[in-house]
């Protein structure tokens, strides 16, 4: 009987993992996505780590767009108050 290449048990049926190359039985993977679970908590990660980034970027660029409307609404203030030195 063949050995899990995960696990290590012996089992009737094993699948080749797409990534690896590893054989793993259905306790130890996804047999739909044929990965080992070593791979799909590979994957996982990658996805999770990707989506912080996007949140990331997102977040500077809200930041980026705040800094810059706080910036032209301070001009704009200052424009006035030179606009008031000249009109007294």
């Amino acid at each position: 009987m063949p050995e899990c290449g995960i696990c290590g048990e012996n089992k009737d049926k094993l699948y080749l993992c797409r990534k690896c190359g590893v054989l793993f039985c259905e306790d130890d993977g996804s047999i739909e996505e044929k990965t080992c679970i070593n791979c799909s908590e590979k994957n996982n990660e990658n996805r999770d780590a990707e989506h912080e980034a996007e949140q990331e970027q997102e977040h500077e660029g809200a930041s980026t767009l705040r800094d810059e409307e706080e910036r032209e609404e301070e001009e704009e203030e200052d424009r006035d108050e030179d606009l008031d030195d000249y009109r007294d």
